[in-house]
C-alpha cells in the first residue's frame, strides 16, 4: 500500500510532463491554442501531483525532483516554443496555403526568434534556485514556473481567438515579444517574494491574500473564461508585491517603535 502512494503522485508528474510534450508538439505545427491548452493541462495535472503528494504524506526527495525536471519541459520549454511560434508570426509575410517563411535571413531577426528560448533557461535558473532554497515552502522568491507558463499560454490564445480585435496586433508585436521575454526572466530569478497558494489553515486571518486572490481570479476566469489568465497572473504578481512592501512597512514601523 505504502508503494501505491509513493507511485500516485510521481504518475501525475509524468503525466504532466506528456501534456508538455503534446505543447511542444502543437507548437511545431503552428497550433498554438491547442498548445496553450496542454501547458494549462500540465498545470492542472502539477497541482494535482502536489495535492495527491501531502494527502497521502508521500512527498520524498525523488517526487520534488521529478517534479523539477517535468516543471522545466511543461512550463519552460513548452511556453519557449509557444513564444518562438508568435514572434516567427511577427517577422513573416503569411501566403495561404503554405507554411510560415522567414521575410529576411537577417542575423538581428534570427536573434529576436530564439530569444523566445530564454524562458526555459531561466526556468531552468528559477527550478534550480527554488530546489536549494528550503525557505521557499510558503513563500515563493521569484515568479513560479508554473505561473510563467500559464502566462504565456494564455497570451499564445489570445493571440489566435482574437483575430479581428486589437488584442493581436498588440501580441505579434516583437518590441511587446521581446518586453514580454524580460520581464518574465527578470521575475523568474528575482528575489520578489510571492505569496504561495498553499493553505496552513483555513482561517481567513493568515490566508487573507490567499482568499481575495482566488475570489477575484474566480470572478475575472468566469467573465473571461481562458483569456483571463494573462489578468490573473498580472494580479499575482502586483498583489505580491504590495503584500510585501505592506509587510516591509509593518516590520519598519514595528523596529522604529
Amino acid at each position: 500500500m505504502r508503494a501505491i502512494k509513493k507511485v500516485i503522485p510521481s504518475f501525475f508528474t509524468c503525466l504532466g510532463l506528456i501534456s508538455g510534450c503534446i505543447s511542444i508538439v502543437y507548437s511545431s505545427k503552428d497550433m498554438i491554442t491547442f498548445a496553450g491548452y496542454f501547458i494549462i493541462a500540465a498545470a492542472i495535472i502539477d497541482f494535482l501531483d502536489g495535492f495527491f503528494a501531502r494527502i497521502l504524506d508521500s512527498i520524498s526527495d525523488f517526487g520534488k525532483q521529478l517534479d523539477s525536471l517535468t516543471d522545466i519541459v511543461s512550463f519552460g520549454v513548452a511556453p519557449s516554443m509557444i513564444l518562438y511560434g508568435l514572434i516567427l508570426r511577427s517577422l513573416v509575410e503569411i501566403e495561404p496555403g503554405s507554411r510560415f517563411n522567414l521575410t529576411s535571413p537577417e542575423f538581428g531577426k534570427l536573434l529576436i526568434l530564439y530569444m523566445a528560448f530564454l524562458i526555459a533557461v531561466f526556468s531552468a535558473l528559477r527550478l534550480a534556485k527554488f530546489n536549494i532554497d528550503p525557505g521557499q515552502k510558503y513563500q515563493f522568491k521569484g515568479l513560479p514556473v508554473p505561473a510563467s507558463g500559464l502566462l504565456i499560454a494564455s497570451i499564445g490564445i489570445v493571440s489566435e481567438i482574437s483575430k479581428d480585435l486589437p488584442f493581436q496586433d498588440i501580441i505579434l508585436n516583437p518590441y511587446f515579444l521581446i518586453s514580454l521575454i524580460l520581464v518574465v526572466c527578470f521575475l523568474l530569478v528575482s528575489n520578489i517574494p510571492m505569496f504561495s497558494l498553499k493553505f496552513t489553515s483555513t482561517g481567513f486571518k493568515d490566508n487573507s491574500i490567499r482568499y481575495i486572490f482566488l475570489v477575484i481570479s474566480a470572478v475575472i476566469i468566469i467573465f473571461f473564461k481562458i483569456p483571463g489568465l494573462a489578468p490573473v497572473i498580472i494580479l499575482y504578481i502586483l498583489m505580491s508585491i504590495l503584500n510585501s512592501l505592506f509587510r516591509l512597512q509593518v516590520k519598519t514601523q514595528a523596529k522604529s517603535n
